[in-house]
């Protein structure tokens, strides 16, 4: 009996160590690893800027290269050390590269799918992230490091669409409140350094997170939103002093407008083919519909139907798609660029698009 309960002790054991090696606990942050990311996502940026053929992306993309380099030159033997043990400003400079590489990543996904003016500018938003934080200057034991602009449920976010409808987000990053101190001050200025109408304001606030509100949305002036980020710290035996700015940036788009002509051609009963064409309202916002009713009166017994379309957005960008040919019974359902679909409904005689709401990520 005994020697079971030995065994039986011997078994849990082994599994509490089995368990605790199978652990995995994350790397402490080096400069090389950051180093290592930053080369990786400059040639993702490279590769995405070369298919846009986005000068600005380009420029980002050597930005981040030069980036690179610099944090090589100035860590030299201490790039392999964790970020914690190594002076103020050599560790703010690895936070802010590897926030340039967040963003980057945040832009390299959400890019795909959006239309041509909310592509634009996410870009334009993300190097001037990229620029900021490469020229940023200042640092202590507890600068402040926006490593990241996201949606209250953490989605990123690197645009914002013009309008008065009321905008809640959050900034992310490092040392951005002291729970000991004030909360920090947030103002969003042009990218002259202006300050804008559409002032933020704080909901709450956490060491790695603020959460603002703007009650009367972003206002109608497309161009750059930065949101200018100054902290207090307290130290030991000392009272609360303030840190080194830090800065976000995102990009207030062109209004989202998208117009869609169609051509319905009606094949009746003699083999005649009538054509109508028509064009829909225009959609404003991800997630709309736009819809109109044909008249048949032309073809009142038609065999089959086939439709076509062109979609235009605000930014000049157009597409076509179809013809597509169905029984004259059938629903027809096309694609079109951006997330947008266009059907025909024989039975309420009716066009109409939709939008998906979530196909342009990274813009709100």
């Amino acid at each position: 009996m005994r020697s079971a309960r030995w065994l039986a002790l011997l078994g849990c054991c082994g599994a509490l160590v089995t368990g605790h090696a199978q652990a995995q606990i994350a790397p402490r942050l080096t400069g090389e690893a950051v180093v290592g990311r930053l080369d990786a996502v400059r040639q993702g940026l490279a590769d995405r800027a070369s298919k846009l053929h986005d000068d600005h992306l380009t420029a980002a993309s050597a930005r981040l290269g030069t980036m690179a380099d610099a944090l090589r030159k100035s860590l030299g033997n201490k790039i392999s050390q964790p970020v914690d043990i190594i002076d103020d400003s050599s560790r703010v400079a690895v936070w802010r590269a590897d926030a340039a590489v967040q963003r980057t990543r945040a832009y390299l996904d959400a890019e795909p799918g959006c239309p041509g003016s909310d592509a634009k500018a996410m870009a334009d938003g993300l190097a001037a992230t990229i620029d900021r934080l490469a020229t940023a200057s200042g640092s202590s034991k507890a600068t402040p490091v926006i490593s990241g602009v996201e949606t209250i449920d953490h989605r990123p976010l690197l645009a914002i669409h013009p309008g008065t409808t009321p905008i809640a987000f959050a900034l992310v990053g490092t040392n951005l409140a002291d729970p000991q101190c004030a909360d920090p001050q947030v103002t969003a200025t042009d990218e002259q350094g202006k300050p804008v109408d559409a002032q933020p304001v704080i909901t709450g606030t956490l060491p790695t997170r603020i959460e603002l509100k703007l009650p009367n949305g972003v206002g109608n002036n497309a161009g750059a939103y930065l949101l200018h980020v100054v902290t207090k710290h307290k130290g030991f035996l000392m009272g609360c002093s303030a840190q080194p700015e830090a800065l976000a940036v995102l990009q207030v788009t062109q209004p989202l407008r998208v117009s869609v002509n169609y051509e319905l051609t009606a094949t009746c009963s003699n083999g005649q083919r009538v054509p109508a064409t028509g064009s829909l309202p225009d959609i404003t916002a991800y997630g709309g519909t736009s819809s109109k009713q044909v008249d048949a009166a032309t073809c009142p017994d038609p065999s089959r139907y086939a439709i076509s379309a062109k979609v235009a957005f605000g930014d000049g960008n157009s597409a076509s798609v179809g013809p597509v040919e169905q029984t004259a019974t059938a629903d027809i359902t096309l694609g079109l660029p951006a997330g947008f679909t266009l059907s025909w409904s024989p039975s309420t005689r009716t066009v109409f698009v939709r939008s998906v709401n979530s196909v342009c990520k990274g813009v709100y």
